[in-house]
């Protein structure tokens, strides 16, 4: 895909101001939205899918997916659909503080990351739903929801993005997956208050040349981080460069002086340019991060992905999981619901949607224990850097931290 601004195409489908049932209904079409949607629509329900965006579009994000997520995207079927794109593959990730200690750390031999657009990664899922048969409606936006109970479906309000019509859907179940703002999760009132310290992040298009084409860098400075990473295969120089700030003083700030800011860090981390980047698309924003929910499960509606709780994934796990949660709901709803396809309503589905949201709680723990972890010794510099020094004189330690960040601790003994 080019670098060029993305268009935006004409819906495949226009919603009139009618009133419908559906057995599923997702709202949002990124990874979690989209590898649930396929999955279920695989196992023979009836699946529609609305997003307020047209596809492909670009999203603010690291844009990496680590080996587990590549691995899961393997054993979904829908790898050669991603990497029909030509992602760059990363063998690892270099970690550096800004006045330049530097450690590098690999993945286990025959375990690959890849970086890759978001634009054409969500394009890439989105299309595979719709040959799995779910119906895609794009530019209809969320305006209310109702969660339904045992007796009554979920139902929801929407509009067609650039109209006053109205449209109603009943659902059977109801997926939020509609990531870090979710509508859904507001509009059931499941936002929590967050005390945490707030970040903004903004990420640009780049085109460069210098460092190395086969891994990412994060660079770990007082306050913020600066992430770089391939995009890439294909033989261009483009890159992702993420700046996460904490404490922002305004948005606008952030917006006019944040590439300034991104290139002060890489200009003191030493980072091998040849010729200094410049932005070719962006800087597109997301924050504040920290969002967490009071549960993922109200009535017949279920959020998953970013929509169920968001944690600053440092990690670069952020993709992974919003796929490890599509896939985990299809198998939940594989294991509990053994005749699929239904509109009809059942007592038991609120139940079964519970008991996914403690499943989803469990699973999730060690990654989140794991980022709180790191963010805690990255936030002060002495911690920082003595965390920093210990990679990097201590053989093999790099790779392990790598490894596990990258959802692979099997593979902390091997080459």
């Amino acid at each position: 895909m080019s670098s060029s601004p993305v268009s935006t195409p004409p819906p495949r489908s226009t919603p009139g101001t009618v009133s419908a049932d559906v057995p599923i209904l997702v709202v949002g079409g990124g990874p979690a939205g989209s590898v649930a949607a396929l999955l279920l629509a695989r196992q023979g329900w009836q699946v529609e899918l609305v997003d307020r965006d047209f596809f492909p579009r670009p999203k603010a994000c690291g844009e990496c997916i680590n080996p587990a997520g590549v691995l899961l995207l393997e054993e979904l079927g829908l790898l050669k659909e991603v990497l029909a794109s030509r992602p760059s593959e990363l063998s690892g990730w270099d970690l550096s503080t800004a006045t330049g200690r530097l450690a590098h750390g690999f993945f286990a031999q025959g375990d690959r990351g890849i970086g890759i657009r978001r634009e054409s990664l969500d394009h890439a899922l989105i299309l595979a739903a719709e040959r799995e048969g779910v119906a895609i409606r794009e530019g209809v936006s969320l305006v209310e929801v109702e969660p339904g109970n045992e007796r009554r479906p979920a139902r929801v309000t929407l509009r067609r993005k650039g109209t006053r019509g109205i449209e109603y859907r009943s659902a059977r179940f109801l997926l939020g997956a509609d990531g870090l703002q979710s509508r859904v999760a507001r509009s059931l009132g499941l936002v929590r208050r967050h005390s945490a310290p707030g970040k903004a992040s903004l990420t640009w298009r780049i085109e460069g040349e210098g460092p190395p084409r086969d891994r990412g860098r994060l660079i770990l400075a007082q306050g913020l981080t600066v992430g770089l990473a391939p995009v890439d295969g294909g033989g261009d120089q483009s890159w992702n460069a993420t700046l996460v700030v904490s404490h922002p003083a305004t948005t606008p700030s952030l917006r006019d002086g944040g590439w300034n800011q991104a290139m002060e860090v890489m200009n003191r981390a030493q980072i091998p340019w040849i010729k200094a980047p410049e932005p070719s698309q962006g800087p597109w924003g997301a924050g504040g991060f920290h969002r967490s929910v009071s549960r993922v499960a109200e009535g017949r509606a279920v959020l998953i992905g970013d929509a169920a709780g968001y944690y600053d994934p440092l990690t670069g796990q952020g993709i992974y999981r919003a796929l490890r949660a599509g896939h985990s709901l299809a198998r939940h709803f594989s294991a509990h619901i053994p005749t699929p396809g239904s509109p009809h309503l059942s007592a038991a589905d609120p139940n079964i949607l519970e008991s996914f949201h403690h499943s989803l709680t469990r699973a999730t723990r060690p990654g989140t224990f794991l980022q709180r972890a790191i963010e805690g010794v990255t936030r002060h510099r002495r911690l920082r850097q003595a965390a920093l020094t210990g990679l990097r004189v201590t053989p093999g330690l790099t790779s392990s931290l790598i490894r596990l960040t990258g959802n692979r601790p099997t593979t902390l003994l091997a080459p």
